[in-house]
């Protein structure tokens, strides 16, 4: 009897390591990697290798367990250690619903009475006072300003996640507009 319950515990031993998912696989042998990220054009980085940019796919790697980055506009939007499994295996395609970071933009007018469009479109207007443009994705933005003197002033202005970049825009001498 107590032979067979020792078979039996060994029996169980063995069939739940074999089919645990939790092992790490097998390093440097040959792998294929598809790696999918929103927005696109993004760093991407497998074991501290630059692999290019986003999309990646059927991409030639190592296996073993490695750490994954992606970089968008100086903003790192994945890190995190994925296992690459050998040959052209589904676990290798990895697909994140990343997201652009957000920033503001701060802006002072000269003149104080301005309508202020960003890329074109209608933002708000100051009275006087700066205004903050909130919740801008990352990245180069043309910021306008059409003022109550006829005048008009524009800037390319860099955002950051995160963080509020400031400009002002002075229409005291600027180019003069069709209203």
């Amino acid at each position: 009897m107590k032979k067979l319950y020792i078979l039996a515990l060994m029996v169980a031993f063995l069939f739940t390591s074999a089919v645990a998912d939790d092992d790490p696989p097998p390093r440097g042998k040959a792998a294929t990697v598809t790696i999918i990220t929103n927005p696109p054009n993004s760093d991407v980085y497998l074991g501290g290798e630059l692999l290019g940019k986003s999309p990646i796919e059927n991409q030639s790697v190592q296996s073993g367990r490695q750490t994954l980055v992606v970089i968008d506009q100086g903003f790192e939007l994945v890190n995190q250690r994925v296992n690459i499994w050998p040959g052209n295996d589904k676990r290798n395609k990895f697909d994140f619903g990343t997201k652009i970071p957000k920033g503001n933009i701060k802006v002072t007018t000269i003149p104080g009475k301005c309508l202020i469009y960003v890329d074109g479109d209608n933002a708000d207007k100051t009275d006087g006072a700066a205004l903050t443009i909130t919740s801008l994705d990352a990245g180069d933005h043309v910021v306008r300003a059409e003022c109550s003197n006829g005048r008009s002033a524009e800037e390319l202005v860099t955002v950051r996640g995160e963080e509020t970049a400031e400009v002002t825009l002075d229409a005291s001498k600027g180019k003069k507009y069709k209203r």
